[in-house]
């Protein structure tokens, strides 16, 4: 809202500077075009008039030489005499003097052929025709009749200088006046006054202009009369396209804006005088706005100026506009979020309070109610209930602590949105891992097409798990005529999404079917529990591992009750069996299964179950096996110590040793050889042996002494038994240890 404030007043300075500077500019630009239109106009015009002036002055001029008496014998005398001659040349140059801006003038005798000039450019008096230095004039004489008698005739002819010898062109305006009464209708005679094309061109700047213009005349075909100072008279500028658009308006003076010599000019012209002639002046167009452009600058700078002020003025004027206005917005956004939030979280519970069963509504109360909450649920077409419940919950709640609200409103969201198409949906959160989602069909003929709903649950299961990265596992209901009966479905379907328990995560539950299994009775396999109490006792794990998963697989065709009975009473069964096994045996480590177990409370999947009733059979079979395992060590070390001990007695046997230690020969013996490897009797053999060789070579007693005292019954069974396991006999055995010895010590003493 502030910065539609803000933008629309800062929108609206620039536009109005913008819009009022750029009409101000063109419209300065018009005037100023205008008022340099009108001033050229006058001035041509006053040119127009200077330039008449001059002609009427040649046109007198011209009359008053033909009627000069002195100067017509030059006219009409064949032959005159010197003394006329030289009279009427004084009073040429006397005429050519008096006016500054005749260049010469030509006295034509038709009769003799001959030219009687006053000059400022080439020679003066008499010229013959061949003669004359101004050839164009003989041609034009010659055709007399193309031209009007009194009208300037702009040409150019070559002048030397008789001094210098330099040829120069001449730019002249010739006014004929002539006779030409005769028999045979040609020249008698005539005055020619030749006006100087740069006086012309001094009557075209003498009025003051400080633009750097350019003047000059043309006539109706464009020829240029006068010099514009880049090209000489009779220049052809009929091809010029501003020339072109001049002759275009024959008979109206005007103005035109055209390039001229590739710059933008201002071209004001005239109408044609009486002599048919334009007068035309160029003005650089540059020249012209040089004022505009000044003024153009100003005006940007002070538009600048104003938008800079006006710019602050907007911010300022926007924030007091705006102050009011924010804190209206605000108490309204305010109290939309409070209005938002609260209809939502009294929608939830209206929902959540009829699927508990704590609220009940008529129908027509129902629909004004769901009609108030923005519900489109249409209570009158066929409907059905989802479960939702997110799979590993415990671990998500790690996961995602605080934000498990969003993620079950997001759970909602996508299963509205994926089953929009052919369902009104109305998410509910129920608490912990539980989502309902009531879906009324849009259409009241609706066809139930179970392969279709299967797909829709898929995809409302893989959108989860694409979007918020969660496995769910649905329960469905039966569908109803409407959507009241929905409504009475909640625990039916609560009691089915416990059989998650066998079908594993992301599993479809289909709630009529779990409810089918109440028809079957349930007998506990009391026959199959004394076999695991059995393999318990005797610690055979795998066993008891295979009793306990039949027992607790049989009850997942069998309500849940009767699950979760089961577990409970294996779980007392087992503790009880590791409580006889625990005082019994007086384990180290006493084991124990959790109560949690019995509860099913945190549990999701049997796995987990089953898990810590095969963890505890294996513990406890590791358990017993140490025990004995330790037992038979310590017995073991017993009937070693007896060995050691009575070696030297005769009556030492396999007998006396288990009749000592109270128990079975049989059993001590093949206890014995399964942990040693070796016979008893064997054993004492070996002790004996070992006995009798360290006296052998220690001792100096006889073999018959040694032989009594290591317990053998006769000496000679003792050397038959010596040489059996050594190979000689005990006094050769005796010699032998006794001559390595000696053999020892020399080579100690030698080094």
């Amino acid at each position: 809202m502030y910065r539609n404030i803000l933008l629309s007043i800062v929108l609206s300075i620039v536009i109005t500077l913008l819009v009022s500077s750029t009409i101000l500019y063109f419209n300065f630009d018009n005037i100023a075009l205008k008022q340099v239109y009108e001033s050229d106009s006058n001035s041509l015009l006053q040119t127009s008039q200077e330039i008449r002036t001059i002609t009427e002055t040649a046109t007198s001029l011209s009359f008053q030489i033909y009627r000069d008496f002195v100067i017509s014998k030059l006219l009409f005398y064949d032959k005159p005499d010197i003394y006329d001659v030289q009279g009427s040349m004084a009073q040429l140059n006397l005429y050519r003097l008096a006016m500054p801006f005749i260049d010469s003038i030509y006295v034509y005798n038709g009769t003799s052929e001959l030219f009687y000039v006053s000059s400022n450019n080439f020679q003066n008096g008499i010229q013959t025709k061949a003669n004359l230095g101004d050839p164009g004039m003989v041609d034009i004489l010659d055709h007399f009749q193309d031209y009007i008698p009194f009208l300037p005739i702009p040409r150019t002819f070559k002048s030397t200088n008789v001094s210098s010898l330099q040829t120069t062109t001449v730019g002249i305006y010739s006014y004929l006046c002539y006779d030409a009464i005769n028999l045979n209708n040609s020249l008698n005679s005539a005055v020619v006054v030749n006006i100087s094309e740069s006086f012309f061109n001094k009557s075209l700047k003498k009025i003051a202009n400080n633009r750097a213009s350019n003047e000059f005349i043309i006539n109706k075909e464009g020829v240029l009369i006068s010099t514009d100072g880049s090209n000489p008279v009779l220049s052809n500028y009929g091809d010029r396209s501003y020339i072109q658009k001049i002759i275009a308006h024959a008979s109206s003076p005007g103005y035109l804006v055209d390039n001229v010599n590739d710059n933008p000019s201002l071209i004001s012209y005239t109408a044609p005088d009486s002599l048919g002639w334009r007068y035309v002046r160029t003005t650089p167009y540059t020249i012209i706005t040089k004022e505009i452009r000044d003024m153009r600058l100003k005006t940007i700078y002070i538009s600048l100026s104003i938008l800079l002020v006006g710019l602050l003025l907007s911010f300022f004027m926007s924030k007091r506009l705006f102050g009011p206005i924010d804190k209206v917005i605000r108490s309204l956004k305010t109290l939309e979020i409070e209005k938002r939030d609260n209809l939502q979280i009294l929608r939830q519970n209206f929902l959540r309070n009829i699927m508990l069963g704590r609220d009940a509504y008529h129908p027509q109360a129902l629909k004004s109610k769901l009609a108030y909450f923005g519900s489109k649920i249409t209570i009158n077409h066929p409907s059905l209930l989802l479960m939702v419940k997110i799979d590993k919950y415990e671990e998500s709640t790690r996961t995602y602590k605080d934000q498990l609200t969003l993620l079950r409103y997001a759970i909602m969201n996508i299963g509205t949105e994926v089953s929009s198409s052919t369902f009104h949906a109305e998410g509910i959160d129920m608490g912990d891992d539980q989502i309902l989602l009531l879906l009324s069909a849009k259409e009241a003929d609706f066809k139930w097409d179970p392969l279709s709903f299967t797909a829709l649950l898929h995809n409302i299961q893989s959108s989860i798990s694409s979007f918020i990265k969660l496995s769910v596992s649905i329960t469905v209901s039966p569908l109803q005529d409407e959507t009241i009966p929905c409504f009475q479905l909640y625990k039916q379907l609560l009691e089915a999404s416990y059989h998650r328990l066998f079908r594993g995560h992301g599993c479809i539950i289909w709630s009529d079917e779990i409810i089918a299994y109440r028809t079957k009775e349930y007998k506990f396999p009391s026959q199959k529990e004394k076999q695991l109490v059995d393999c318990l006792m005797t610690g055979d794990s795998e066993e008891a591992e295979l009793l306990y998963t039949e027992i607790v697989n049989e009850t997942s065709l069998y309500p849940y009750t009767v699950v979760h009975l089961a577990i409970s009473h294996l779980t007392l069964t087992v503790n009880n069996v590791l409580t006889t096994i625990n005082k019994n045996h007086a384990l180290a480590f006493p084991l124990y299964l959790d109560a949690d177990v019995a509860s099913l409370t945190h549990v999701e999947i049997i796995e987990e179950i089953n898990v810590q009733f095969i963890d505890v059979f294996n513990q406890l079979q590791k358990k017993l096996d140490e025990k004995r395992s330790s037992k038979h060590v310590e017995l073991i070390k017993k009937m070693n110590d007896i060995i050691d001990r009575d070696y030297a007695n005769q009556n030492l046997s396999l007998n006396s040793i288990a009749d000592e230690l109270a128990m079975s020969s049989i059993y001590i013996s093949r206890l014995y050889k399964q942990h040693t490897m070796a016979a008893i009797t064997d054993v004492i053999q070996d002790v004996r042996m070992s006995k009798s060789k360290d006296l052998l070579l220690n001792s100096s007693l006889s073999v018959a002494d040694i032989a009594e005292r290591t317990g053998f019954t006769s000496d000679s069974y003792f050397y038959r038994l010596f040489k059996k396991y050594n190979g000689i006999t005990p006094n050769d055995f005796r010699k032998q240890l006794k001559y390595e010895n000696t053999l020892l010590q020399k080579g100690i003493e030698e080094r």
